[in-house]
């Protein structure tokens, strides 16, 4: 599902079919996160994202078939590829 936005300040939020349902969509993120500083942000797989997490500049977050991704709590991610849980743990 891609977000098409008006305006190109805006950041591109493209997201996997995981994200489809309003229902599921809601419960992936504990709190919405802080996308200020957000150029891009792709996410696929299963991805949740904990409480008060800030996305800046290009983001991607991609979970493997059959691993559940989480994003922890206040976790800042800058410019970041994420594809497997270490990925997350490691220098911020």
């Amino acid at each position: 599902m891609k977000a098409f936005l008006t305006n190109p300040a805006d950041p591109l939020i493209e997201l996997g079919p995981e994200f489809a349902d309003v229902t599921e969509f809601h419960g992936r993120f504990k709190s919405m996160p802080s996308i200020i500083e957000l150029d891009a942000l792709e996410v696929t797989g299963d991805v949740w994202l904990g409480s008060d997490v800030t996305l800046k500049g290009k983001v991607s977050i991609h979970a493997r078939p059959d691993v559940k991704m989480v994003i922890p709590d206040g976790a800042v991610l800058e410019n970041r590829v994420i594809t497997r849980p270490r990925d997350v743990e490691g220098p911020l």
